[in-house]
């Protein structure tokens, strides 16, 4: 008998993983900045392609696709994974500009930043959108990318 009623059921399961595998992150440091980046970069294109996994499972590629428009949250997670993924994004209009900053010592380049966050008193990763005017913490980004798909997925139950 298989685990999973819906394929999306699989993928889902795997970004609340991925999700948890992060939060080993959740604090930066100058000797985990790469392996944080590739970590984040592992879950937004995760999570951003449950919607492929929601079309598979016969969820409407337009109810999802207007959904994910509607969302901040998800629609800066396809932004993310289509930008780290492709590198550009040239097959439609980002809702959301990401300002890439060099890192330090490397060649990398990445909307990925460290912040000190004086509310948690510590050195935190945040994302740079240009229209958002302030850094959004990686690790909440996250939270609210799956809090979104359970949202979705609770509007549009089959």
């Amino acid at each position: 008998m298989d685990k999973y009623i819906f394929p999306y059921q699989e993928q889902l399961d795997r970004i609340k993983r991925l999700e948890e595998d992060i939060e080993r992150f959740s604090t930066s440091s100058n000797d985990n900045f790469e392996k944080a980046i590739d970590a984040f970069t592992s879950f937004f294109i995760q999570c951003y392609h449950l919607r492929d996994w929601l079309v598979e499972s016969r969820y409407s590629r337009r109810d999802i696709d207007i959904f994910i428009s509607g969302s901040f949250f998800l629609s800066l997670c396809r932004d993310i994974a289509n930008k780290q993924k492709h590198k550009t994004i040239d097959k439609y209009e980002p809702q959301n500009h990401l300002v890439e900053h060099k890192v330090e010592d490397s060649n990398i380049l990445s909307p990925i930043v460290r912040y000190y966050d004086p509310f948690r008193k510590e050195n935190r990763f945040g994302i740079d959108v240009q229209e958002f005017g302030t850094l959004i913490d990686v690790i909440d980004l996250a939270e609210k990318c799956i809090d979104e798909w359970e949202k979705f997925l609770y509007i549009y139950s089959i």
